[in-house]
């Protein structure tokens, strides 16, 4: 496990491609703005994000968590929708 600022964080900031997230619409900003970014260094699963996304030309919007998981030496960011409860 690597560290970073004295915290344990499995993964680096700038391992992360954050352009080809910043293409399907996940940013690296709103991350940090949301209190989310060093959750998500830390392997963590981020709370629920509203997400606004472009997959293959489709407009996705819903609501997930997102975690980084290690796929051989890049990190793999996986996105987990969250099912809306019934009001």
């Amino acid at each position: 496990m690597k560290k970073e600022n004295g915290n344990d964080m499995p993964f680096k900031a700038e391992d992360v491609n954050w352009d080809e997230l910043a293409a399907i619409g996940i940013l690296k900003d709103e991350l940090e703005m949301a209190g989310e970014l060093d959750t998500l260094l830390k392997g963590e699963k981020t709370g629920v994000i509203p997400l606004s996304l472009v997959l293959l030309g489709v407009d996705v919007v819903m609501d997930a968590t997102l975690q980084l998981v290690r796929k051989g030496e890049a990190p793999l960011l996986e996105i987990q929708g969250v099912t809306p409860s019934s009001r």
